[in-house]
């Protein structure tokens, strides 16, 4: 029985192209963009922060929250974790390993909402 192209067609194996790389990096920049939210997120946290201590005399506050160094850490160095977690995503987001950016971001931005909580 000789095989013609229409019965290959119909007995090669029905192939889908993988469209598990096309869903990370779907995933990644729906992460990378989240970043952003997060980032703003802290920012408000801290300033919620801060307004609650507005309230307390010298005395009862004086040692709350962190130092000016790392609240300046945190309020000007969330954002630009954001903006770079976007701008790594450029080069990073169809790569294999690439939602290691967005997870990085999201750890720094955790760590960042745990010494605020821890301090105030």
């Amino acid at each position: 029985m000789k095989t013609t192209s229409a019965n290959a067609a119909q007995n090669a194996p029905n192939h889908t192209p993988d469209t598990g790389r096309g869903r990370n990096t779907v995933l990644n920049w729906i992460l990378a963009i989240l970043t952003v939210p997060g980032a703003l997120a802290v920012v408000g946290f801290s300033y919620l922060q801060v307004l609650a201590t507005a309230g307390c005399s010298g005395g009862t506050c004086a040692e709350t929250g962190p130092n000016e160094t790392v609240f300046g850490l945190i309020m000007y160095g969330t954002p630009a974790v954001a903006v770079v977690t976007i701008a790594l995503s450029l080069v990073t987001a169809r790569r294999r390993w690439g939602i290691v950016v967005p997870a990085v971001a999201f750890a720094i931005l955790a760590v960042a909402t745990i010494i605020l909580i821890a301090t105030f």
